[in-house]
C-alpha cells in the first residue's frame, strides 16, 4: 500500500506494576488526549499494561547499591510471577479494552503486555488494534541475557502491520541493537518501525555525578547514537517510546520520533508524563527513499551470506 500523511504520537508515562487497571485507565486518558492533539496512532512503551519488572537481584546485592561506578539495576520488587499478569493476544481484557478506545476515538492505538498463548508459554508482546479491531501483534525476538530468558520465550517473526495509513514493523528494546531486524522492515515495506523500550535510566550512570537534566540528555544522546542511523540507512519513520519514573529515579524516558533522513522531528523535552507528536509526510518518506538515497535498492544480496551464517563473533580473551 502507498504511504498517507499521517499524525502520530509516541507516549510515555510510568506504569504500576501489576496492576493493568491502573494502567489501562492512564493509556486511555493519555490515547485521548494525543487524539485531541490530532493523533492518528498512539505508540506507548515496553510493557506498559503491566510494568516490566522480572526475576532479578541487583548486581551490588542491596537495591540501589552503587559496584564499580555504576549503579545496579533497582527493581521495585523481586520480580512478578510472568503468568499472574500474563493474558491472550488477541482476545483478553487488555485487548479489548483497548480495541474500545481505538474504535471510540477513531485512532490506532499500540502497548506491550506479557502474552500466554494456547502452549503455556509467555511471551514479551506488542500489539495494535484500531477503529476495526485487531490489527496484530510482535513478540520479542531478541531477548535480554539473563532474566528475560526466565521470563519469555522469542519470537521468530518479524511481520509487517498496516494501519490504515502505513505499514509499520515493531522492534522492542533489544531488539533494536541487531540492526539486520531493521533492513528486514525496511525491505519488506514498512514505512514506520515502532519501538517501544524500557531503557536508558539512571542505573546507567551514576547519579551523583549527573543532575536530572544532564542524565536526560545523556540519555537522549545513546538513543540518537542508533536511532538516526536505523532509521537513515532503511529509509524509513522511526517511533521510539520509552517509559518514564517519576523523579527520573529509573528511566528517563527520551522518547523521540525521527524521519527518514535520520533527524528529530519531534522528542520529550521533560523527565516526566509526556505526549510527542508528529506528522509523517508521506511524500517526503518517498522522496528520500526513491531519489536522496535508493540504498535498499543498491543492495548486492549475494555478497552477504556471511550474516547468516557461520559461528557467533568470539570474544577475545584478555
Amino acid at each position: 500500500m502507498q504511504m498517507e500523511n499521517v499524525r502520530v504520537a509516541a507516549v510515555q508515562f510510568a506504569p504500576v506494576v501489576a496492576d493493568k487497571d491502573a494502567n489501562l485507565a492512564k493509556v486511555r486518558d493519555l490515547a485521548c488526549r494525543a487524539a485531541e492533539q490530532g493523533a492518528e496512532a498512539v505508540c506507548f512503551h515496553e510493557q506498559s499494561l503491566n510494568g516490566y519488572n522480572l526475576w532479578s537481584q541487583p548486581a551490588g546485592g542491596e537495591k540501589g547499591t552503587e559496584k564499580g561506578g555504576i549503579w545496579a539495576p533497582a527493581w521495585s520488587e523481586l520480580g512478578l510471577d510472568p503468568y499472574s499478569v500474563a493474558e491472550a493476544v488477541p482476545g483478553g481484557p487488555s485487548v479489548r479494552a483497548l480495541e474500545k478506545i481505538a474504535k471510540e476515538k477513531k485512532i490506532v492505538v499500540m502497548a506491550g503486555i506479557h502474552e500466554v498463548d494456547e502452549d503455556n508459554a509467555v511471551y514479551n508482546c506488542y500489539f495494535a488494534v484500531g477503529p476495526q479491531g485487531f490489527i496484530g501483534k510482535y513478540r520479542k525476538c531478541h531477548c535480554v541475557p539473563g532474566a528475560e530468558y526466565a521470563y519469555f520465550k522469542q519470537g521468530n517473526a518479524f511481520p509487517v502491520f498496516n494501519a490504515g495509513k502505513f505499514n509499520f514493523g515493531v522492534l522492542i528494546c533489544y531488539d533494536n541493537h541487531f540492526p539486520e531486524a531493521h533492513r528486514i522492515y525496511g525491505i519488506k515495506g514498512a514505512h514506520v518501525i515502532v519501538m517501544p523500550h524500557v531503557t536508558v535510566g539512571r542505573a546507567w550512570w551514576p547519579e551523583e555525578t549527573h543532575s536530572l537534566d544532564e542524565a536526560h540528555e545523556q540519555a537522549r544522546q545513546w538513543v540518537l547514537k542508533w536511532l538516526r542511523a536505523r532509521a537513515f540507512d532503511n529509509s524509513v519513520y522511526c517511533i521510539f517510546a520509552n517509559q518514564v519514573d517519576p523523579g527520573g529515579k529509573g528511566c528517563l524516558g527520551a522518547s523521540m520520533i525521527v524521519d527518514p533522513e535520520g533527524r528529530v522531528a519531534a522528542r520529550a523535552g521533560k523527565v516526566d508524563e509526556e505526549i510527542v507528536t508528529a506528522d509523517l509526510d508521506a511524500s517526503f518518506y518517498y522522496q528520500v527513499r526513491k531519489r536522496s538515497h535508493d540504498y535498499l535498492n543498491h543492495r548486492r544480496p549475494e555478497l552477504y551470506g556471511e550474516l547468516v551464517r557461520g559461528p557467533r563473533v568470539q570474544r577475545h580473551k584478555r
